[in-house]
């Protein structure tokens, strides 16, 4: 899993994607490294339908732009619920704090 690409999206659509769907790619990413070969295919195609430009609804549609990436996100969360523990989600939260951050203090 690319970390770079995946930093990269986030850096250039924090503030339209929103704090809830960058916690969620965040917390799949995280999630990568302990989960079982089924689940990181899940988990890898879900984070790169986020990051590629290829999307079925445009990211920069205001408002909707980002919806089909929640609804892919959120699905492969509901998959992965069962991997995801609480040193994941101070991971996600650390690493969204820095992100938002960094948005909101140039």
């Amino acid at each position: 899993m690319e970390q770079k690409a995946l930093f990269n999206k986030i850096t250039k659509s924090a503030s339209a994607a929103g704090k809830a769907l960058v916690y969620q790619a965040l917390l799949l990413f995280y999630t990568y490294p302990i989960a079982p070969k089924k689940v990181k295919a899940v988990i890898a195609s879900s984070i790169a339908y986020f990051i590629l430009p290829l999307d079925a609804v445009p990211d920069p549609i205001p408002f909707i732009g980002f919806l089909d990436d929640a609804t892919v996100l959120a699905g492969a969360l509901a998959i992965v619920r069962f991997y995801v523990n609480d040193e994941i989600k101070a991971k996600a939260k650390a690493t969204l704090d820095r992100f938002f951050k960094k948005k909101n203090n140039p």
